[in-house]
């Protein structure tokens, strides 16, 4: 008699397949983390972008890995500095609040350059919402913000480096150890050196297309966690220095050392020290947070060696941030604290002056900002609906008293379709100069109504703060496509500014520095749409298109902001394979561009109005995972070799504007990487 026994559906004992299995294979499945989210939790909709994207824009700074993205935008603000800034819904990236872990961190003169100078490698995700923020982080943040995180995790592995090189003389190599003290207490210490230690005139107008640069980054955190308490306390150093200009001969690689021929030179520096504390009571439904930040930040920039037109500038930051947060009932709870910002700010700027009757432009001054403020949020929740209506009220020492509102409803029409309403108002303290430096790095006549003056003035540079109301309404919708999980998600966001300052270029030989208010100040709208989708296991595009209108008064008529695209288009596609081999390809499409008025250079000058061109641009990159922990990348960057060739415009009568840089100046670009973990 044979006996049978069923073991997991499987007929074995007593058979003649008993005989065939001698061991029992385990199978390990493994999930990897897509490279973009949405998270729908909160009262508005956040895009989080992790790791594997960033991993897509090998190099190398935070800046430079949104090119990627179709949210947010990178664009060369000058054809010499190499400074790359951010906009948002069709507005430069001073309007967004820049936080890292929800501390707000890069504000003040770091606007300018504070992206730039965070090392890709070190991100863990970085989470992007449009519209105005939350009122617990302040009253900035007209058109949205960016929250970066860097590895931080007790998944993060004990030992990380990157090194990266390319065939234009970029190299950089980033370090990061991270070392568990207890069960309580944890370490991360960040290095990093880049170098652009050569550099090139691909485009052969006889100016460098990227500046020489050295950067360090060090950095250090420790978490820890308790019963009823947890939190961070950390600092990060950088320093960047960049020389660029006029190159010895076309096509070469060498900066000319004659001082009659136009250079550029900057030194920047900036030291933060941050801590956050959480307190959780044993008992009852209140929790209390506390988060400090100070900052010293120190800028050394030589714009324009013909004209001896130069910026210093030293500041001091600190910031506080109370915040108690309290579930009232099972729907309703409510957010309340305080803030407290202290700034000291030291500029100098000067310039001699080309058109010899008019008086060289000069400034200095010093700015002492005092910021008091309370706010306060009432937050309900159920299954379907979120809804989050705050204020707050200030007061600064320059600008007085004033009230922030803000709103933001989530409506989940049925567990696939969500719709996402927000209103409300936002203000900024400009910081005129600094923030629009790329601006300054021409030969033209500097005006505005803080400059040549020797009177203490009331306001900063005389202008009030920026204001502006934002309103937009977003909707995520989820299904099946193909068989595979697929997402829509459509943005349409409206900027409407009571006060805005302008840099107006229309004239050709001149900048003036202008507040406009009423309705010259002008809006800004956005529509924004994309579709994620596989076609096929392994194998995800992501296509996505933004329009833009950003109207002002310029030149005394209401125009375009210049050398913006109004209509854009993004495609990314990603594929792998079950041996971990990576394949990205990502192309863009910039719709043409306005262009302020220049001289024709001709005996006579004429003035004209140029637009820029249709134009793409393609990346590729691939890369091989393995199970040691290696990973080796390999890839192309502007692969249809696309450049602009004239970002740098020489006046008929002498010197030169590297303000009509918007596109890439270098061509084709190859680099090679490597990666190494140890978990």
């Amino acid at each position: 008699m044979v006996r049978h026994v069923i073991f997991g559906g499987l007929l074995i004992a007593g058979s003649p397949l008993w005989s065939q299995i001698d061991t029992i294979k385990t199978v390990e499945i493994t999930t990897e983390e897509s490279s973009q989210k949405f998270d729908t939790d909160g009262g508005r909709l956040t895009t989080t972008l992790t790791e594997n994207e960033f991993k897509k824009a090998a190099c190398c700074t935070l800046s430079e890995s949104f090119e990627l993205s179709n949210t947010v935008e990178v664009s060369n603000k000058d054809g010499i500095s190499g400074i790359r800034q951010v906009e948002m819904l069709g507005l430069s990236g001073k309007y967004v609040l820049m936080t890292r872990n929800n501390m707000p961190i890069l504000n003040g003169i770091a606007q300018l350059n504070g992206l730039s100078n965070i090392p890709g490698a070190f991100v863990a995700n970085v989470n992007i919402a449009k519209g105005n923020g939350s009122t617990t982080l302040g009253y900035e943040g007209l058109t949205g913000g960016i929250d970066y995180d860097l590895k931080s995790s007790a998944k993060d592995p004990r030992f990380f480096l990157n090194a990266y090189q390319n065939n234009q003389g970029r190299s950089e190599v980033n370090l990061m150890l991270k070392k568990d003290i207890n069960r309580n207490l944890r370490n991360f210490t960040y290095l990093h050196g880049g170098t652009q230690w050569m550099t090139t005139d691909m485009n052969q107008d006889g100016y460098t297309d990227m500046p020489m640069t050295d950067r360090i980054y060090l950095g250090n955190q420790t978490h820890f966690q308790t019963k009823n308490t947890e939190g961070m306390v950390g600092a990060t150093y950088w320093e960047d220095g960049k020389m660029g200009g006029a190159t010895n001969e076309i096509g070469g690689s060498e900066i000319t050392t004659n001082p009659s021929d136009f250079m550029f030179r900057s030194k920047e520096s900036r030291l933060d020290i941050f801590a956050k504390l959480g307190i959780i009571p044993t008992e009852g439904e209140t929790t209390f947070g506390n988060i400090f930040n100070f900052s010293r930040h120190r800028m050394n920039y030589n714009l324009n060696s013909l004209i001896g037109r130069a910026y210093e500038a030293d500041e001091l930051r600190f910031n506080y941030s109370g915040l108690m947060q309290s579930e009232l009932t099972e729907t309703w709870g409510i957010k309340t604290g305080v803030s407290f910002l202290a700034t000291q700010l030291d500029e100098t700027f000067r310039s001699l002056s080309f058109v010899t009757p008019l008086k060289p432009p000069s400034y200095q001054g010093q700015i002492n900002e005092l910021q008091f403020g309370a706010f306060g949020e009432a937050v309900y929740a159920t299954d379907e609906l979120k809804m989050v209506l705050g204020a707050r009220i200030d007061h600064h020492n320059y600008h007085g008293w004033f009230a922030t509102p803000r709103a933001h409803l989530k409506w989940d029409l049925n567990r696939n379709n969500s719709l996402f309403i927000q209103g409300g108002y936002g203000r900024r303290q400009a910081y005129v100069i600094a923030e629009n430096l790329p601006y300054l790095i021409n030969n033209r006549q500097v005006n505005g109504d803080f400059l040549n003056r020797s009177e203490l003035m009331t306001l900063p540079y005389g202008f009030n703060q920026e204001r502006g109301w934002n309103y937009g309404i977003s909707y995520l919708k989820r299904l099946m496509f193909l068989g595979y999980p697929s997402t829509i998600s459509v943005d349409v966001f409206r900027n409407k500014f009571d006060s805005r300052i302008v840099v107006d270029q229309e004239d050709p030989v001149k900048v003036n520095f202008v507040q406009l208010t009423g309705s010259d100040a002008g809006f800004s709208e956005s529509i924004h749409t994309e579709w994620s989708f596989m076609p096929a296991m392994r194998f995800e595009v992501r296509l996505a298109y933004r329009y833009v209108n950003n109207v002002q008064k310029l030149g005394d008529e209401m125009r375009l902001k210049p050398l913006l695209s109004r209509h854009r288009g993004l495609a990314t596609l990603t594929y792998k394979t079950r041996n971990k081999w990576y394949f990205d390809f990502v192309s863009s499409v910039n719709g043409p561009k306005r262009l302020f008025d220049r001289p024709d250079i001709s005996p006579t000058p004429a003035v004209q109005q140029l637009e820029t061109p249709t134009y793409a641009l393609f990346n590729m990159q691939v890369r091989k995972t393995w199970s040691s922990g290696v990973e080796v990348y390999l890839g192309a960057e502007n692969i249809g070799n696309f450049r602009q060739t004239d970002p740098i415009f020489t006046y008929p009568t002498g010197g030169i504007d590297a303000s009509y840089s918007w596109g890439p100046s270098n061509g084709r670009l190859f680099y090679l990487g490597v990666r190494y973990e140890l978990k």
